[in-house]
């Protein structure tokens, strides 16, 4: 899966910023289990639109339903930057080769989302 799009929706009292991201394919059940890696997965797959969301050590969050091509995640305020970069590394958005320390941003370089 390949961002191709990003919007910022909004920012948070709590001074967390939310940003609505597109892919160029639809979250697909292997896709959100590979998402562990980044964090506690808590999978609703029975639910009559399949939810998804994962809470990572660094305070970030990625909410999204199965199906679709688009997911929401919500960047702490500490670190917002350097995560955001993170994630969107990670799915192909910035193009950088380099993922974040582990403390920052959890996550297995060798799992293909």
């Amino acid at each position: 899966m390949r961002i191709v799009g990003s919007e910022k929706i909004e920012d948070c009292f709590d001074g967390s910023a939310v940003y609505m991201y597109s892919f160029d394919t639809p979250w697909t059940q292997e896709a959100i289990q590979d998402l562990k890696s980044l964090g506690n997965l808590d999978y609703f797959p029975d639910f009559p639109r399949p939810f998804f969301r994962v809470h990572t050590a660094a305070g970030f969050q990625i909410k999204g339903v199965q199906g679709d091509s688009a997911c929401r995640a919500i960047f702490p305020r500490k670190d917002r930057e350097q995560i955001r970069s993170g994630f969107e590394t990670r799915f192909g958005a910035r193009g950088a080769q380099e993922p974040l320390p582990s403390e920052k941003f959890e996550m297995n370089q060798n799992t293909k989302v």
